[in-house]
């Protein structure tokens, strides 16, 4: 199984260099190449790499388009492999990441593989703590959120999506289904797993092929990247249309809006503007239960007292970046 490896970056300087060490010291014995694309890194990354050519071998191309989804399709088009793995360049490989992906391939009839992004021991507190609140249902949709299925598994399963940070497809799905879709700033990886999911293929996930992924460090960059996220979701939507429960579950901001209008129209009309707001007040008062409740439970299940701390603030962010990004999705042209 002769496996290419593609990492599509950009401004990644912090952590490029572990990358690339983990990619080039793997203990796969099979053919293997590291295909590393770079987006027009504006702080450094090109030259790390540059730099890092010395003591490792992998070929290093420019992206002049910038886009992430770009970036792979480069990849893509430049490499030699019957598979091609992705990673991104924020993200560390096991030392047999490599040899548990073809012992995926060779033990299944999957078209694609991979398994969880886990937190590095070494992440800040705030990045600890982001990633530990998107563990739970609350925060990330459960088992209804294709996005974050694999985060809550233990054991190898069937499942709609695995995220570019640690997948490897055989290179005949993108023949078949095509490319990553360029339109997308965010959520590319999803809209191909649609895609290949819809064109009857299976994609496995195996807790044993491990990569460790490092968080934002910032509640304002985790801010922007739901929000995006949300779009990106929205977007999948009006490409594809509305398949089954998931679609509603990504709509829920826009039933909420459009309920919440509707409430208020009646409240007007048949002046019942008291119960409105009464009605307001005990729907924010189960919200903010279950945001209690569902932070003493993740602080206790992670024992982790301060997390219960972080959960309060970091639940309602999720929620309202993910509305924003929804809202600003639906009212937007296009995808």
């Amino acid at each position: 199984m002769f496996i290419s490896v593609v990492v599509a970056v950009r401004n990644e300087v912090q952590y490029i260099e572990r990358c690339i060490t983990s990619l080039c010291t793997q203990s796969y014995e099979g053919l293997y190449e590291v295909i590393v694309v770079d987006g027009l890194s504006t702080d450094g990354t090109c030259e790390r790499l540059q730099a890092l050519q010395g003591a490792f071998t992998f070929t290093l191309l420019r992206n002049p388009e910038v886009n992430a989804a770009a970036g792979r399709n480069i990849g893509i088009e430049h490499a030699q492999g019957d598979h091609i793995a992705f990673i991104d360049g924020d993200a560390v490989a096991a030392p047999d990441w490599l040899e548990q992906i073809r012992g995926a391939f060779e033990n299944s009839n999957a078209v694609g593989v991979g398994g969880p992004d886990l937190l590095p021991e070494d992440s800040s507190e705030l990045a600890r703590m982001i990633g530990l609140v998107m563990t739970s249902p609350l925060a990330s949709g459960g088992f209804l959120n294709p996005s974050t299925q694999h985060t809550m598994l233990d054991e190898e399963r069937w499942v709609e999506h695995i995220p570019t940070v640690n997948l490897c497809l055989k290179r005949t799905s993108f023949d078949e289904v095509g490319l990553f879709d360029e339109n997308f700033v965010k959520g590319q990886d999803l809209e191909l797993s649609y895609r290949i999911v819809q064109a009857g293929h299976k994609l496995l996930y195996s807790p044993r092929i491990r990569v460790v992924h490092y968080r934002k460090e910032t509640i304002m960059e985790f801010s922007k990247q739901i929000f995006k996220w949300a779009k990106a979701k929205i977007a999948i939507l009006k490409k594809h249309g509305m398949h089954g429960l998931t679609s509603h579950v990504y709509l829920w901001p826009a039933y909420l809006a459009i309920l919440s209008i509707l409430l208020l129209a009646l409240s007007i009309l048949f002046d019942f503007t008291r119960f409105f707001i009464l009605l307001l007040l005990f729907l924010f008062s189960i919200y903010a239960f279950a945001v209690l409740f569902e932070s003493v439970r993740i602080a206790k299940e992670h024992n982790a007292i301060r997390l219960f701390l972080y959960a309060i603030i970091l639940l309602p962010v999720v929620h309202l970046s993910y509305a924003g990004g929804v809202m600003a999705a639906v009212a937007r042209r296009g995808i």
